[in-house]
């Protein structure tokens, strides 16, 4: 059998590694009432707890993606894998509500200190294909989609904290397989001045395409975290759908991808990367305008089809920026419009949560299909300026 060469063994492990930190923080909201009836704290403490790791998680990417380009992508992916393998241990031993706040502040800077360093490690390796290989890490997110049910079962067993015992187990290997499979993939700088690092981070949204993606970015952003929170509920309070109903459009919604996200990825490394995008905004925006505006159990399964789609444009949008800034740099700045991007998109459940209790689903939902059809127009207006200079769609970024 053909052994993996050194970039695909990369892939599979930073893709391990990125199904760990979102299985884990899948699981945590899954048994977060058992976690709660444990601890003796209600759904208040539990969700500031939360806040702090979201606040952690999102104020990592910026200087882990300074670190990777300075000490390099292997060691700042090492520590990152260590820190959460260790936070996901200390879950487990948690007995008390500080406690348990401390394991999610350093969850946060585990699982923060993660993404950035390996994508970054990704697009040093694939320069022609990033697209695909970037799709297929990403897909390893969708995957874990499944691991709440695994959670559910063994917490009914066997108890919540017995699962973070193995989930860090498992955490553990995967850190030591990394460290025996994965090599440096960036050459590092011998001098570097951190200062110039961080303006050349800060410096990244004067390019006026980088403000265009970034601006379509927070748009898909505020849809998928509105359909990851609040979807099953429109389905049950507004289309009076069953649990079942709602678990199987949930389970499309979510786990679609896995297979979605690879081919679109490849799709994206011979075409226009904002025709792909305008491609996948406009989808989202049709199919988000029909499951207003439709009851029939039937099409809001082809809704979720169509929807799960729109997670597959963040891979999308990682190989445009990072194709468009060299190497040396190129972390800290995908770590900076990462910061950027996760703390805007943060509030979105808040702001949601409240309209659909003032205004009901049907108009939340409305709002995210017109942001979504605004964007695409933006991505077409984009794509037919670049057909006008270079007369073809198929180009690299």
């Amino acid at each position: 059998m053909k052994s993996l060469s050194k970039s695909q063994m990369a892939l599979a492990c930073v893709s391990l590694g990125w199904f760990l930190v979102l299985a884990g923080r899948l699981s945590i909201s899954t048994l977060l009432v058992n976690i709660e009836d444990s601890l003796g704290i209600g759904h208040a403490e539990a969700g500031l707890a939360l806040t702090g790791m979201w606040l952690v998680y999102a104020l990592m990417q910026f200087p882990s993606g300074i670190a990777s380009d300075v000490r390099g992508r292997r060691g700042s992916i090492l520590l990152a894998m260590t820190v959460f393998s260790l936070a996901y241990l200390l879950v487990g031993f948690s007995v008390s509500y500080l406690m348990f706040v401390f394991t999610l502040l350093l969850l946060g800077l585990g699982g923060g200190g993660f993404p950035t360093a390996g994508i970054a490690m990704i697009t040093d390796l694939f320069k022609e294909k990033k697209g695909k290989a970037l799709g297929l890490q990403s897909s390893a997110g969708s995957l874990a989609g499944v691991v709440p049910v695994f959670a559910s079962i063994v917490a009914l067993h066997y108890g919540w904290r017995i699962f973070f015992f193995v989930l860090a187990a498992v955490s553990f290997f995967s850190t030591y397989l990394f460290f025996r499979c994965a090599e440096e993939s960036t050459r590092l700088p011998k001098k570097v001045l951190l200062r110039s690092r961080f303006v050349e981070g800060v410096a990244i949204l004067r390019e006026y395409d980088v403000l265009l993606i970034f601006l379509v970015n927070l748009t898909l952003t505020f849809a998928w975290i509105g359909f990851m929170s609040f979807f099953p509920a429109y389905l049950i309070e507004g289309k009076m759908l069953s649990e079942f109903e709602t678990s199987v459009a949930l389970m499309i919604l979510a786990t679609t991808g896995i297979f979605l996200k690879p081919f679109i990825g490849a799709f994206s490394d011979r075409f226009d990367k904002r025709l792909v995008l305008f491609v996948l905004s406009f989808f989202s925006a049709a199919a988000t305008l029909f499951l207003v505006f439709t009851d029939s159990i039937v099409v809001v399964f082809v809704i979720s089809f169509v929807l799960s789609s729109t997670s597959a444009a963040f891979p999308v949008i990682s190989s445009y920026l990072t194709g468009r800034w060299e190497e040396k740099g190129r972390g800290g700045k995908l770590g900076f419009y990462r910061t950027l991007v996760i703390l805007a998109g943060s509030p979105t459940s808040a702001v949601i949560g409240v309209s659909a209790s003032r205004y009901g689903f049907d108009t939340s939902f409305l709002v995210l299909s017109v942001l979504l059809f605004m964007s695409s127009f933006v991505l077409l207006i984009s794509v037919a300026r670049n057909f006008k200079v270079n007369k073809t769609w198929v180009v690299i970024s």
